[in-house]
C-alpha cells in the first residue's frame, strides 16, 4: 500500500507541468530574451553596437589629437611668457570642454536612440504576443523579471521568438 502511495505521488507529480500547461491562463516570456535572440533584436543590437564602437573610435581619436596638442602646448609653456601662455591654454581648456559636451550630447542622442529601438520592437512584438498567448488558451502573459517562480511548461518565449522571426525577420522590411 505504501509503495501504491508513492508511484501516485511520483506520478502526480510527474504530470502537474502538463496539466499545468494544458489548463494555465497564465503564461510567462522572457522579453529581454526575445530581444537578444530573435533576428530582428539581434539587428537592434547589432546596429547599436557599431555605433557604438564608432562613437568610440571617435573619442579615442579626439583624445589622441588632444593629447598631442596638451604636449604642444606644455612645451609651448617653457618658452612664453605667462601672458602669452594664458590665452592658449584658456582656449585649449575651452576646446576640450565642448568637445566633452558635444561627444556626451553624442553618448546621450545615442542611449536615447537605442532605447526607442527597443520599444518600437516591443510595440511590434507585443500584437504577437497576445495573438500567441490566445492561441494556446492563455488570458495572462508575465514578463519572467516580475515572477520569483514558475512552472517552464507555461513560458512560451521560444515559441514567440520563432514567430517574430516568422514574421519580421530581422527587421529591415519594418523600419
Amino acid at each position: 500500500m505504501k509503495n501504491f502511495k508513492v508511484l501516485i505521488f511520483v506520478c502526480v507529480l510527474l504530470t502537474q507541468p502538463l496539466l499545468a500547461s494544458e489548463n494555465s491562463g497564465v503564461f510567462t516570456v522572457d522579453m529581454a530574451k526575445l530581444l537578444r535572440f530573435s533576428e530582428y533584436g539581434k539587428s537592434i543590437i547589432a546596429a547599436n553596437n557599431i555605433a557604438r564602437q564608432n562613437l568610440q573610435n571617435e573619442n579615442d581619436n579626439l583624445e589622441e589629437k588632444l593629447l598631442v596638442e596638451e604636449k604642444e602646448l606644455s612645451k609651448l609653456r617653457e618658452t612664453l611668457s605667462t601672458d602669452e601662455f594664458r590665452p592658449k591654454a584658456l582656449d585649449f581648456d575651452k576646446r576640450v570642454t565642448i568637445i566633452r559636451e558635444e561627444q556626451g550630447k553624442k553618448e546621450e542622442n545615442l542611449i536615447k536612440k537605442n532605447r526607442n529601438q527597443e520599444a518600437e520592437f516591443f510595440k511590434k512584438v507585443y500584437p504577437l504576443l497576445y495573438e500567441l498567448l490566445l492561441k494556446r488558451g492563455g488570458s495572462v502573459l508575465f514578463d519572467q523579471r516580475n515572477i520569483i517562480l514558475w512552472n517552464n511548461s507555461v513560458d512560451i518565449t521560444d515559441e514567440a521568438i520563432k514567430l517574430i522571426n516568422q514574421v519580421f525577420g530581422n527587421g529591415e522590411q519594418t523600419n
